[in-house]
């Protein structure tokens, strides 16, 4: 194994064994830090491109993230599904472990906020990870 594959491998299995709200403070920070590498700066963008609509945010989102579905389920929920992995550390074969999947949670949440300038809620439905077929969330905006 090369030097990366083992010292995440060491980073997961230390992951693994955290209390939940000491991992959900970690890969909150994590995903907040990933948001702010690039993914915010295109959240912002599309917003603004957006004038300001919801419905035309998703629309834009989709054309900047073709592997990703935004839909308007409700005024106040967005599901957001991606149909591969977006994360750099999985698709690099670093992480395998479902415990990350909370970050990509944290990243979306970052995303929408850094946007919209609002606060919102993300739940994490289902994962490649976790064996589902694509990464789905539900985005809940403020009513």
């Amino acid at each position: 194994m090369d030097f990366l594959s083992c010292w995440f491998d060491g980073l997961v299995r230390g992951l693994e064994s955290l209390d939940a709200p000491s991992r959900t403070l970690l890969l909150r920070e994590c995903g907040q830090a990933c948001a702010r590498s690039y993914t915010a700066q295109v959240f912002r963008e599309s917003w603004a491109q957006a004038g300001g609509d919801i419905r035309r945010l998703l629309v834009e989102l989709a054309s900047r993230f073709p592997a990703s579905t935004y839909t308007l389920v409700d005024d106040d929920i967005v599901e957001v599904r991606y149909d591969a992995c977006g994360c750099d550390l999985v698709q690099a074969g670093w992480v395998t472990s479902p415990v990350l999947c909370e970050c990509s949670a944290h990243n979306l949440q970052a995303n929408f906020e850094a946007a919209l300038g609002i606060s919102v809620t993300v739940t994490l439905k289902t994962s490649r990870l976790r064996g589902g077929e694509a990464c789905l969330f539900e985005v809940r905006l403020p009513r």
